[in-house]
């Protein structure tokens, strides 16, 4: 496996697009961190599936553009299931998509912070 492989997203692909200052970076990464948290929570705290499925949708977008594959991946089906009123597979999706922002986080450097029940 290559190490583009075991990355969360593609850091390269940030620097392309905001420059290679650290400082700017950093900030990039935490205000996707913080997005990606927000729509987890939003994700699994809700039962609109209007609300889950804007959630979903929102991170995809964020996630396509830091190069974040897995997890946007994970999102365009969290918002398919949800467009489809299927509540049931958004849930079964849950831990998948969990354990992508929390690889997300890791990269980052970030300590992924349990959410709230």
């Amino acid at each position: 496996m290559n190490q583009a492989t075991l990355q969360a997203y593609d850091r390269d692909k940030l620097v392309e697009l905001f420059g290679d200052d650290p400082t700017t970076l950093a900030e990039v990464e935490r205000e996707f961190l913080d997005t990606a948290r927000v729509a987890e929570r939003e994700i699994i705290g809700a039962s609109d599936v209007t609300v889950i499925a804007r959630a979903a949708h929102r991170l995809k977008g964020a996630s396509g553009m830091i190069g974040a594959s897995s997890l946007r991946t994970i999102a365009e089906a969290v918002e398919r299931a949800a467009k489809a009123n299927d509540l049931s597979s958004v849930r079964r999706m849950h831990e998948h998509f969990s354990h992508e922002v929390e690889r997300v986080a890791l990269q980052v450097g970030g300590t992924a912070r349990p959410l709230p029940r």
